[in-house]
């Protein structure tokens, strides 16, 4: 890793809205979507590995939006689109966590989905 994507004090130059709204919002849901789809279909290991790719994702673009929140007219948006990505990544880590035992704990594992 270089020490420009570990530096604190980076500042990113991609716009804010593309980096929340189309890596951020759209994407994460996109693969949790296909995860909820896999659930109940592929094994443990594979959810396993599926949830802490995602999980890795969320970390990414908390960062991404941290380093890019002041790439917008309104700093307020920025600070707002930090709080909401930091939620979000503390609530996808929470939730990846209670699939996974899920998946273990049952012996064929389902979540009541419509398809």
């Amino acid at each position: 890793m270089s020490t420009t994507f570990l530096s604190p004090d980076t500042h990113g130059h991609t716009p804010l809205w593309r980096v929340f709204w189309i890596y951020g919002v759209l994407l994460s849901h996109l693969y949790f979507a296909i995860i909820l789809y896999l659930f109940g279909r592929v094994g443990t290991p594979m959810i396993a590995l599926l949830l802490g790719g995602f999980v890795a994702y969320t970390a990414v673009i908390t960062r991404s939006v941290w380093i890019n929140a002041y790439n917008t007219e309104s700093r307020v948006l920025g600070e707002i689109a930090r709080f909401l990505t930091v939620a979000w990544a503390l609530n996808s880590v929470l939730v990846s966590g209670f699939l996974v035992l899920s998946h273990f704990g049952s012996p064929e594992p389902r979540l009541p989905l419509p398809f």
